[in-house]
C-alpha cells in the first residue's frame, strides 16, 4: 500500500539486546515533537502490554533500546527518527499500556555537564568540533564561522555550551541558526534554508490559528560597559562607557548590559552587538501557533508558507508537534 502527503504511512520498530520488535500494527499513540527550547527531537508512543512469548513487553523493552520510525507518502519508507529510549511508563489500569519515549542522540549533551576553555581567535567551528569530538558526536557545520574571544564555561549542560557559542555568532551577524541531528550528526545551518517550501491553505490543511503579543524579553536600550582594571579603580563599579538606544519612546526603557575590556575593536564589535541585540528584541515579541493536517516532512527551522486567518506570508517553524496517527500538528512559528 503507497502512502501519500495527505495520508502518511508509519513504520516504528524497536531493537533491544535479545530481540527486535515491529510494533506499528498495535499503536495507540505515536507523536514527534521538537521543542523551541530543546537540542534533541523526541519519539512518544503507546502500545498495549502483550505478551511476547513468556514475558511481557514491559520486561523485554527498557531504557536504552533503540527506536526508529519511518513514513513513506509514496511507494518507499522513509527514516525520519532514529533514538534511544529514554523514559518508560507503564500503567497498570483495564488498558494496561505501555508508553516509551525516545530521543535522538543530541538528548546527551542536554544531560551531561562539563566545563570548557577556547584560546582568543578560535573560530566558532573549530570550537564546536573540539565539544563534539570530546562527547563522541559528529558535526556537520553549515553555519557562519566567526574568531572567538577567549572564552571559559563553567559547569554547564553541553548542550548549553553549544547553544553560548552559537548565540555570539547570531548576535554578532545577525543569522539565526537551527540545531538538529541529521544523518548521525549534529547539524548547524541557517533557518530556512529547505529547499522544499511546504504550504499551509486555510481551506484545505489549516485547522487553527493563534497570536499573543507580549512585551516579555523586550530590550529597547543597551548600556556598554567597561570593568576598571587599574590598581586604584580596581575597587570601583564599572564604567559606562556608551548607549545605544531602541524605540524608548515607544515602549518605554528595557535596558540590557554588555561588558567589553578596553579594547577599541571589541568596543566596535560591542556596539555591533547591541544593534543586533535591539534588532532582535526592540519590540513585543509575537507568539503564534498553528494547528494544522500533519506533514510528517515538516522540521524546527523550516521555513513555510501560511495562507490560514491572520498568519499570511512565510515563516519559519520554531518547534513542532506532530500528532501522527491522528493526523495533526502544531507550529509554533515566526515571521
Amino acid at each position: 500500500m503507497d502512502g501519500t502527503l495527505q495520508n502518511p504511512i508509519y513504520k516504528c520498530t524497536i531493537k533491544t539486546k535479545k530481540a527486535a520488535y515491529n510494533v506499528t500494527n498495535i499503536l495507540t499513540e505515536l507523536t514527534v515533537t521538537q521543542n523551541q527550547d530543546d537540542l534533541a527531537q523526541g519519539v512518544t508512543i503507546t502500545i498495549p502490554n502483550i505478551k511476547d512469548k513468556k514475558k511481557y513487553l514491559y520486561n523485554n523493552i527498557t531504557v536504552r533500546d533503540s527506536l526508529v520510525l519511518y513514513c513513506k507518502t509514496g511507494k518507499k519508507y522513509k527514516e525520519i527518527f532514529r533514538g534511544i529510549i529514554w523514559e518508560k511508563d507503564y500503567t497498570s489500569d483495564v488498558t494496561k499500556d505501555l508508553t516509551l519515549t525516545a530521543y535522538d542522540r543530541l538528548i546527551y549533551l542536554q544531560n551531561t555537564k562539563d566545563n570548557f576553555f577556547f584560546a582568543k581567535g578560535k573560530s566558532t567551528k573549530s570550537i564546536l568540533q573540539t565539544i563534539c569530538k570530546r562527547w563522541g558526536v559528529k558535526l556537520n557545520f553549515q553555519y557562519k564561522n566567526i574568531k572567538h574571544k577567549r572564552t571559559i564555561i563553567r559547569d554547564v549542560n553541553v548542550s548549553d555550551a553549544i547553544i553560548a557559542v552559537l548565540n555570539e555568532v547570531k548576535k554578532k551577524t545577525g543569522t539565526k541558526y537551527v540545531i538538529s541531528f541529521e544523518k548521525g550528526a549534529l547539524t548547524v545551518k541557517k533557518r530556512g534554508t529547505n529547499s522544499k517550501i511546504y504550504t499551509i491553505n486555510s481551506k484545505e490543511s489549516a485547522l487553527t490559528e493563534n497570536t499573543k503579543v507580549t512585551m516579555d524579553g523586550v530590550i529597547t536600550k543597551v548600556a556598554i560597559y567597561r570593568e576598571q582594571e587599574s590598581q586604584s579603580t580596581k575597587e570601583q563599579p564599572p564604567k559606562k562607557v556608551t548607549v545605544v538606544k531602541g524605540d524608548t519612546k515607544k515602549y518605554g526603557t528595557l535596558q540590557e548590559i554588555i561588558m567589553r575590556d578596553s579594547d577599541d575593536k571589541k568596543a566596535v564589535h560591542a556596539k555591533k552587538e547591541a544593534k543586533e541585540i535591539l534588532k532582535e528584541h526592540g519590540k513585543p515579541k509575537y507568539e503564534r501557533t498553528l494547528e494544522a493536517v500533519n506533514n510528517p516532512y515538516i522540521r524546527k527551522g523550516h521555513k513555510i508558507k501560511s495562507n490560514a486567518g491572520a498568519l499570511e506570508g512565510y515563516y519559519i517553524v520554531v518547534g513542532v508537534e506532530h500528532d501522527c496517527l491522528n493526523g495533526k500538528m502544531k507550529l509554533e512559528v515566526e515571521k
